[in-house]
C-alpha cells in the first residue's frame, strides 16, 4: 500500500511542471498595448553564418513616459504550421520552446536574455527558420501570422515606483 502511494504522488509531482507549462501557454497575457512589433523580410546572412535563414522582430516601446523590461522571451512554433525551424537552432526538449535573446549594441551579437526599454527605445530579436523555405514562402507565412508566437515576461513601472510584472504572448 506504501509503494502505490509513492508511486501515485511521485506521478503526479511528475506532472505539474508539464501543467504550469499548459495553463502558461493557454491563459498568458496578450496585453502589451503599446509594444509594438514589426517582422522583417526574411534575413539571409553570408555564408558563415551559423544560422543560414532569419526572420528579425522589432520591439518597440510607445509608452508614453514609462520603461519596460523583457526577459526571459522564447519562442514556440505552430504545431501545424508551414515553417520549420533551422536545424541548428537548440529547443527545449518536451515543451518546443526557442529561447530568444535580444540585440546587444557593444557585440552586435543577439545575446542579452533580458532588455529594459525607455520610451521609444527599440530593439530586436530574430526567429530561426530552415534555409530550405524560399522567401516567398516565409513572406505568406508572416502576413498570414501563423508561424508560432513569441511569449516573454514584461515589467512595467508605474509613477510611483512600483513595478507589475505579467506574461504576454504575440502571434507572428
Amino acid at each position: 500500500m506504501g509503494n502505490l502511494f509513492f508511486t501515485i504522488l511521485g506521478a503526479i509531482i511528475a506532472w505539474i511542471p508539464g501543467i504550469f507549462l499548459w495553463v502558461r501557454h493557454r491563459f498568458t497575457s496578450t496585453k502589451a498595448p503599446s509594444i509594438t512589433f514589426r517582422i522583417r523580410a526574411p534575413h539571409r546572412p553570408g555564408s558563415g553564418a551559423v544560422f543560414q535563414c532569419k526572420i528579425l522582430i522589432d520591439v518597440k516601446n510607445e509608452l508614453p513616459g514609462q520603461p519596460v523590461r523583457l526577459a526571459g522571451a522564447y519562442f514556440v512554433f505552430n504545431k501545424n504550421g508551414p515553417l520549420r525551424p533551422d536545424p541548428n537552432w537548440l529547443c527545449e526538449p518536451k515543451t518546443g520552446r526557442y529561447h530568444l535573446y535580444f540585440f546587444t549594441p557593444p557585440t552586435k551579437m543577439h545575446d542579452w536574455p533580458d532588455v529594459y526599454l525607455r520610451d521609444g527605445d527599440t530593439t530586436n530579436t530574430w526567429i530561426g527558420i530552415d534555409p530550405k523555405h524560399v522567401d516567398e514562402h516565409i513572406r505568406d507565412a508572416v502576413t498570414a501570422k501563423s508561424i508560432g508566437h513569441v511569449y516573454f515576461r514584461m515589467t512595467q513601472w508605474t509613477d510611483s515606483g512600483v513595478s507589475k510584472t505579467r506574461w504576454v504572448r504575440v502571434k507572428v
